[in-house]
């Protein structure tokens, strides 16, 4: 099966084939097929086929298959089939499938399905199914379904439905459903 297993208990419990852990406890107990996890406690339990998780706690409990998480704590529990999440704490638990977040902090809590969320605490929790949230902050808290918030502090709490806002503190707070604003400080 070739199997690569380098530290106290890695792979040591169920490794599938071509599987690689490195680190203590990295991919410890059913690991997928061709999965990689590198750093202490990196996929520990039930990380999918071709995933992969590099960093201290990455992907540690059921890591979906393809997914990626790259940070400490990132993608740390419950991360989706295709997913992406880079850095400390992205992705950290819920995301859902094929959902991306980049950053510290991005998408860190209950992500939807497909939603993007880059920048420093984007799309933090609650981020809706297909939402985009792109600058620090932005999207940071209850984004809904297919809103989209650009700049720092854009959509910043309860984005409503199809929203746009676009701007420093744009649509900052309770945005209403299919709104629109552009401007810093715009609604």
């Amino acid at each position: 099966t070739k199997n690569i297993g380098i530290g106290y208990l890695a792979g040591s419990n169920t490794q599938g084939a071509s599987a690689v852990a490195i680190g203590e406890t990295a991919g410890h107990m059913s690991q997928g097929d061709s999965a990689v996890a590198v750093g202490r406690q990196a996929g520990v339990t039930g990380q999918g086929n071709f995933a992969t998780a590099v960093g201290y706690f990455a992907g540690y409990s059921l890591q979906g298959g393809a997914a990626i998480a790259v940070g400490n704590l990132a993608g740390y529990s419950a991360q989706g089939d295709y997913t992406v999440a880079v850095g400390r704490l992205a992705g950290e638990t819920g995301q859902g499938e094929l959902a991306i977040a980049v950053g510290n902090q991005a998408g860190q809590s209950y992500q939807g399905v497909s939603a993007i969320a880059v920048g420093f605490g984007a799309g933090y929790t609650s981020q809706g199914d297909y939402a985009l949230a792109v600058g620090k902050d932005a999207g940071y808290s209850a984004q809904a379904s297919y809103a989209v918030a650009l700049g720092y502090h854009a959509g910043y709490s309860a984005q409503g439905v199809s929203a746009v806002a676009v701007g420093v503190n744009a649509g900052k707070c309770q945005q209403g459903v299919s709104a629109v604003a552009v401007g810093e400080q715009a609604g």
